[in-house]
């Protein structure tokens, strides 16, 4: 035994394997050429790929492997490559044999989620459902101002609704491939010139980053959109919830570096309601589509991940088509599809940021869906997610509590196995004789904080949990632990006692040296509501 446990209160004792924790932690894919892996959606993954993907841990090592073995570096932060399918296999055999494999995937193509109609309108009915135009004047946008990534293929900056808007880094392909960003760009943030629309957020700093059309590209401009400082990351597309791993990767790596991401919930209601990627994914706000009567429009997907909705049905868009005479020819149409709710809710969430820039991005987040206007079931549901979204409700509702340290779903997460920077220590020798902190849990998109603490050498630590909102269980796992979900002989200790009594346990190190355990905190089995808020003290006994 590396530990010795006393409880403070109720635990349970090491060594019992039957015992599992919930976590939102996906499957991580390993799946290679010639595999004959079928996908929840129905697809053979791989089955045309011509491109794949494989990952291993961050670092030097992995790069200089991947370098050799002619792979293309996606973002070498996330230690994500691109190779061609005939050397995949290749590279995950000298990965592995180094140790540092993580996962491996077919680079499937992204899946848009809007379709313009043909149907054109004078009305924007859609931006007086989120804002009242003539009650609330949008901020002014300065060279501060948070930045909107836009990920899409390209965009026709050349439109009469984006001439005059603050859009850097604009790429032009063909009106085929323009027209889907064209109307992103537009709803965020056309400037109101009296030649279109006014997007939600006149003016808005927006800054393309081109997506290309499959899961490398688009996980690519995700993490160089997070990197570049953008505050909010539009997706307007998605990939079936089991594919592009990757993708989820870099979702996590920009909440670490302080971005909101914003994603459609996906087009699958009126086929099965699938779970779409990135919308499902942990820390991402997914966005389903309502009508012009607020119902929710057949074609949104409908699960519980869905935060919110915003209209999707008849927006007034500015698209490109082409003309009679092989130039683009520019107009406003309806479009309907949850890619067009998505960018309403990403321009709140600069202005939200710009309004009130104490707030953290995931403060934001949780300000966005708590002041939203209840639709459907009263509270929370797969429909409506929170509810339609209020601007003006997020500009004046209260503070939200803080949730510091994410993404720190998983052990992988902060220890440097799927993120190059690793997650501080929550305590150790040298600060101070306690730690206190405060988070929050979401059943649906947070189901789990760990974090990770050094006990001294022949010390004792206590680790207290209060309980403040909802009911939580706490567990200690031990050095080696490489996740928290179904520890087994990995689990030192765990506290679970009902809501409003405090968890506690104490963990003793018998070696000269310290150790680093994991502190694992997830919602309990009884707890009902989507947040569970918690304060975590950790001191030196």
């Amino acid at each position: 035994m590396l530990l010795i446990l006393l409880a403070v209160v109720s635990v349970t004792i090491l060594g019992l394997a039957t015992v599992s924790i919930a976590a939102a932690e996906p499957i991580v894919p390993m799946i290679l050429p010639s595999d004959a892996t079928s996908s929840a959606s129905g697809s053979t993954l791989g089955s045309s790929a011509s491109g794949w993907i494989v990952g291993g841990v961050p670092g030097a090592r992995t790069k200089a492997i991947a370098r050799r073995a002619g792979a293309t570096p996606i973002a070498e932060r996330l230690g994500s490559y691109s190779v061609s399918r005939s050397k995949a296999r290749t590279l995950a055999r000298k990965l592995s044999r180094a140790g540092r494999l993580v996962y491996a995937e077919p680079d499937v193509g992204i899946q848009r989620s809007g379709y313009p109609l043909d149907l054109l309108s004078d009305q924007q009915w859609w931006l007086n459902r989120i804002v009242s135009p003539t009650d609330v004047t949008p901020p002014t946008v300065t060279d501060s101002s948070p930045l909107i990534a836009l990920i899409e293929e390209s965009l026709d900056a050349r439109h009469p609704d984006l001439v005059g808007a603050n859009l850097t880094g604009a790429k032009s392909k063909d009106p085929a491939a323009d027209t889907h960003g064209t109307s992103i760009a537009g709803i965020i943030g056309s400037p109101g010139e009296m030649s279109g629309i006014r997007g939600v957020w006149p003016g808005a700093r927006m800054r393309l980053f081109p997506s290309g059309l499959t899961c490398s590209t688009a996980s690519k401009a995700v993490a160089k959109a997070a990197t570049k400082g953008a505050a909010v990351i539009n997706m307007s597309y998605t990939f079936p919830s089991d594919v592009c791993f990757t993708h989820f990767m870099a979702t996590q790596y920009a909440v670490r570096k302080g971005a909101i991401p914003v994603a459609a919930a996906g087009n699958s209601g009126d086929s099965g309601n699938g779970a779409m990627r990135p919308a499902s994914d942990p820390h991402v706000l997914s966005v389903g589509a309502v009508d012009d009567k607020s119902v929710i429009a057949s074609f949104s997907t409908r699960n519980s991940a869905v935060d919110l909705v915003a209209p999707g049905q008849g927006v007034l868009a500015p698209v490109v088509k082409l003309g009679a005479s092989g130039s683009p020819d520019y107009s406003w149409e309806e479009v309907k599809g949850t890619s067009f709710s998505a960018p309403m809710v990403a321009a709140a969430a600069a202005w939200v940021k710009q309004a009130r820039p104490q707030l953290g991005n995931l403060q934001v987040q949780r300000l966005l869906t708590d002041s939203a206007t209840d639709l459907g079931d009263p509270g929370r549901d797969p429909s409506y997610g929170a509810g339609m979204l209020s601007i003006e409700g997020s500009l004046a509702g209260p503070t939200p509590p803080s949730d510091p340290y994410e993404p720190n779903d998983d052990i992988p997460w902060i220890d440097g196995s799927y993120l190059k920077t690793k997650a501080p220590f929550l305590w150790k020798v040298g600060k101070g004789p306690r730690r206190m902190i405060k988070a929050t849990l979401s059943k649906d998109k947070d189901p789990a904080d760990v974090y990770k603490v050094s006990v001294p050498g022949r010390r004792r630590i206590a680790v207290n949990v209060a309980q403040l909102e909802g009911d939580v269980v706490l567990a200690a796992l031990k050095p080696k632990a490489k996740t928290i979900v179904n520890p087994g002989k990995k689990l030192i200790v765990r506290s679970n006692r009902p809501y409003p009594k405090t968890e506690g346990i104490v963990v003793r190190n018998l070696k000269k040296k310290p150790q680093t355990i994991w502190i694992a905190i997830t919602p309990s089995a009884t707890q009902t509501g989507e947040y569970s808020r918690y304060k975590l003290t950790v001191a030196r006994r």
